[in-house]
């Protein structure tokens, strides 16, 4: 198994910020159809709490831990980059969102709308992560 630190940063770094984008985007289109306020939410920390800058932080932790585990599954993903993309963000999907969802719904009294959020946000944005690894890491 071989690392590329470059490729590991580019994707990490550019993936992180296309997923925050994209939460936020799923989060204000979701506001449409079933509105919530995220910060109203049983258990979230107030937006004034300093500890709330990490929250942010998430998209660019799953951005690096995708990359990483990119690079040490390429070599089982197809040839072909949108196939590589699409197949690593149905893994993804699969072992992140399905899970989640699972035990938010079944354990907490969440808003609708938080979990449409979090669904559309796997949906659009795992792709977009697939894509930024296959295109940043050509070669097997």
């Amino acid at each position: 198994m071989h690392i590329n630190p470059r490729s590991l940063m580019t994707a990490g770094f550019a993936g992180g910020f296309i997923l925050l984008i994209i939460s936020f985007v799923a989060d204000f289109a979701t506001q449409f159809v079933t509105p919530y306020s995220i910060f109203e939410v049983p258990g979230m920390r107030s937006i004034s709490d300093p500890v709330m800058m990490l929250y942010f932080v998430y998209p660019f932790i799953f951005a690096f831990i995708a990359a990483i585990i990119w690079q040490i599954i390429r070599g089982s993903l197809p040839e072909n980059q949108k196939s590589a993309a699409w197949q690593f963000a149905g893994i993804l999907f699969i072992l992140v969102i399905v899970p989640n969802i699972w035990v938010m719904y079944t354990s907490m009294l969440y808003p609708t709308g938080f979990y449409i959020s979090n669904i559309l946000t796997g949906v659009i944005g795992y792709p977009a992560i697939g894509y930024l690894n296959a295109r940043f890491n050509r070669g097997k």
